[in-house]
């Protein structure tokens, strides 16, 4: 019998040698020489840096998402003209500014650690500004609050008297230009700074 003539060979010699002729490639890792093979690891080869392109692709779109994430101010005045006036110039500044006049509704609608900025009228019905931050830091301790007031020292001592564990009280002074107020915006966004 030649081992090297598989015809000279019995059946069953010919699956004795083929079986340890295989075993033996395992063995010294040769693997087979079957095209699946090939085309298995190939294939996976494939899968695998489809899979990786897949990661850096969803990578790269949350990065330019986050770039391009419009930044939310909430912004409460109970007086309608200011409000719109305002509204227009943050949108314009390239902000997403929901705004309303009614602060019971803005509470009643606020969406805890959605917004990056609130701004809020001091002086409103039913629900003052410094009653409005207090609800709203029970939800979202972390937002930033700005007041936008026309009597900042009367209403300062108002908060010192009747609000005094409201602390880290920014203003905005009415009246307020166009340009500072969007020049203010940006600079508290932006560096995450208070104004004093």
């Amino acid at each position: 019998m030649d081992m090297n003539n598989p015809s000279t060979m019995s059946s069953e010699d010919y699956h004795h040698y083929r079986y340890s002729y295989n075993k033996s490639k395992r063995i010294f890792g040769l693997g087979s020489h079957d095209p699946k093979y090939y085309d298995q690891i190939i294939t996976k080869l494939n899968l695998q840096a489809m899979e990786q392109q897949h990661e850096r692709s969803i990578l790269q779109d949350q990065t330019a998402s986050s770039r391009n994430k419009k930044k939310r101010i909430l912004l409460v005045d109970d007086e309608p003209d200011i409000c719109m006036v305002y509204q227009m110039v943050l949108e314009d500044a390239g902000y997403e500014c929901i705004s309303y006049t009614d602060p019971v509704k803005a509470l009643k609608e606020f969406k805890p650690y959605f917004y990056d900025l609130i701004l809020l009228d001091i002086k409103m019905p039913v629900l003052n500004g410094f009653e409005l931050c207090k609800k709203i830091r029970e939800v979202d301790k972390a937002v930033h609050i700005i007041f936008i007031t026309a009597s900042e020292a009367y209403y300062e001592k108002f908060r010192g008297q009747h609000f005094a564990d409201l602390t880290k009280i920014n203003y905005i002074q009415k009246p307020i230009g166009n340009e500072e107020l969007a020049r203010l915006v940006n600079m508290i966004i932006a560096n995450s700074i208070s104004i004093d």
